[in-house]
This record gives C-alpha cells, sequence and structure tokens, in this order.
C-alpha cells in the first residue's frame, strides 16, 4: 500500500508535495510587473482621491448650512402663524367676492363679465343717466322742504303760515296794482 500510494502521488498533482521549484515558479510570476493590476490600481487610487476631495467638500458644506445664516429665526414661527391666518382672511375674502359676483350675474340676467359687451354697457349709461336725472329732480323737491320743522304738525302749521304770508303779500301787491292803474 506504501507503494501505491507514492505512485498516486506521483501521477496526481494534488496529492504531490511541494518542491521549491514547483513554489518558486508562482512567487515569480507574481513578482513580475503586470499592466492590467498596474492600471486597476491607478484608477482605485484615482477614485479614492476623488471620493476624499467630495468628502471634504459634502463635510464643508454641511458645517455652512448648520451655520447661523441657513438656520430659522426666532420670530420664524410667528411669522408663519401670520401667513397663515392672512392666507385664511384672503380665503374668506375670495369666497366674499365670488359671491358678490354670482349675486351680480343673477342681477344682470344670467349673465357673467365676461358676456357684456358695448351695447349692453351704453344701455348700463343710459339708465344710470336716467337715475342720476331722476336723482336731481327728487333733490329740487326736497329742497323745497329746507327749513321746515322734522316734525310733520310742524311742518304743517309752518306750511299754512307762509300761504297765509303769501296770501297778504298778493293782496298788497293787488293793492299797489290797483293804485297804479288808477293813477294812470
Amino acid at each position: 500500500p506504501e507503494k501505491e500510494a507514492k505512485l498516486q502521488a506521483l501521477h496526481n498533482p494534488r496529492l504531490r508535495q511541494p518542491t521549491n521549484i514547483g513554489m518558486a515558479a508562482p512567487l515569480v510570476k507574481l513578482n513580475q510587473p503586470n499592466p492590467e493590476v498596474d492600471q486597476q490600481l491607478q484608477r482605485v487610487e484615482t477614485l479614492h482621491q476623488q471620493l476624499k476631495a467630495e468628502h471634504a467638500r459634502a463635510q464643508e458644506l454641511l458645517a455652512r448650512l448648520k451655520g447661523e445664516e441657513y438656520q430659522a429665526s426666532r420670530t420664524a414661527p410667528a411669522k408663519a402663524h401670520d401667513w397663515v391666518k392672512g392666507n385664511r382672511q384672503l380665503d374668506m375674502k375670495l369666497d366674499h367676492y365670488r359671491e358678490r359676483a354670482k349675486r351680480l350675474e343673477k342681477r344682470a340676467g344670467g349673465k357673467s363679465s365676461m358676456d357684456i359687451g358695448i351695447p349692453e354697457l351704453k344701455a348700463e349709461e343710459r339708465e344710470i343717466r336716467d337715475l342720476e336725472a331722476r336723482v336731481s329732480g327728487l333733490e329740487g323737491r326736497v329742497r323745497g322742504f329746507e327749513g321746515l320743522p322734522p316734525d310733520k304738525e310742524m311742518a304743517l302749521m309752518e306750511v299754512e303760515k307762509m300761504r297765509k304770508e303769501l296770501e297778504a303779500l298778493a293782496r298788497r301787491r293787488d293793492m299797489f296794482e290797483g293804485l297804479v292803474e288808477g293813477d294812470k
């Protein structure tokens, strides 16, 4: 059996005992320059340097972002509250104006502001001018009541007093005209 084992060891490379010459060949091969490995090492070194530079830039940016310039001011919560409050108020006003616009559209006969043209505006202008003339006439009539007391009873008494005074003046005029005609 010992002889057989030695024979098998000679024919089977895995079972052979390493010799100095058998080990030297791979070591020599490893020590020889390998351009592929050198190129890969150079690439890895370049990438490592780029990563170091990028890491330094990221650290610098992080330090700047943690600085006072990028920190929220102490008044930021109050300002945010004011902005939210203002936004709510604007939303309420917007809803109010939308409702007003709808009411105006209904008054305009369901026409939106986009449907109203120059002829409609001219008609509205004529109506406004007619209303202004009517208001002027009413103001003239109201001016006739200026100086009268606000109480109806007292105003009627004042009107009656003025009517009597007018009648007295009319009689004096008639008398004066009668005198003037009589002298002719």
